[in-house]
């Protein structure tokens, strides 16, 4: 029998965001562009950053080839990212981690209201790393964009 658990791990809604990352869309130009990888799932997730003048992500660019939860939270980080800072992005991705794994309920909201989507993978350990992975890339994708302009 499937474990209860596992099926709100993929919920429609997350279902949903995933489809909107199946289509690349590099961005020509970049400031940086950041590859990452989950040894642990092979998702592999590319995000090309453009920066405004007060340093804030100004345009985002993508190639995600990841499962449905890290193509959910890949999707999330593409809509929401852009006018953010890089303080900005590590708080969310630290936000996520903690909810991951301390169990903590304290997400962003606003705009970043469908990280909720992601509560359901506390339950399942193995998933946390693929959960992050699309916050781990953007916040090194802004740390390289950063370092060039210095």
């Amino acid at each position: 029998m499937i474990d209860p658990a596992l099926l709100d791990l993929y919920s429609s809604r997350l279902k949903e965001l995933g489809a909107q990352v199946k289509e690349d869309h590099p961005l020509a130009h970049a400031d940086a562009s950041v590859k990452k990888r989950s040894p642990l799932c092979g998702s592999q997730i590319t995000f090309d950053v453009l920066l405004d003048q007060d340093q804030r992500l100004s345009r985002i660019g993508f190639t995600v080839r990841a499962c449905s939860l890290a193509e959910a939270a890949a999707a999330i980080v593409i809509g929401c990212a852009p006018g953010s800072t890089v303080d900005e992005l590590k708080a969310v991705r630290d936000s996520v981690k903690a909810m991951l794994r301390e169990a903590r309920d304290e997400l962003p909201g606003g705009k970043w209201g469908d990280l909720e989507v992601l509560k359901p993978a506390q339950m399942v350990p193995a998933r946390h790393g693929s959960a992050l992975l699309p916050f781990d890339t953007i916040v090194k994708a802004m740390e390289a964009a950063l370092a060039k302009q210095q």
